[in-house]
């Protein structure tokens, strides 16, 4: 499973982001991620990919859309 489908896959099933769920539509605009959705996944991105998601990387940009999350994961990986 590729990162872009995982992280889809938990937003779904954990946070109950609604389905069909596009990889470039806006989570942020559309209120489909809060804070608290915010934190589990940010648990999630760090015990799945074993990355330090820094506070620094908290901006709307890494973590607005399902391909955002997966681009920024790729990077965190090096």
């Amino acid at each position: 499973m590729t990162n872009t489908n995982t992280i889809a896959q938990f937003l779904v099933d954990e946070v109950g982001v609604r389905t069909p769920l596009e990889p470039d539509e806006d989570l942020l605009a559309s209120d489909q991620l809060d804070s608290q959705g915010m934190m589990e996944l940010v648990a999630f991105i760090e015990e799945s990919f074993a990355i330090e998601v820094g506070d620094e990387d908290l901006i709307p940009e890494n973590f607005k859309s399902v391909d955002a999350i997966a681009s920024y994961v790729t990077s965190k990986q090096g």
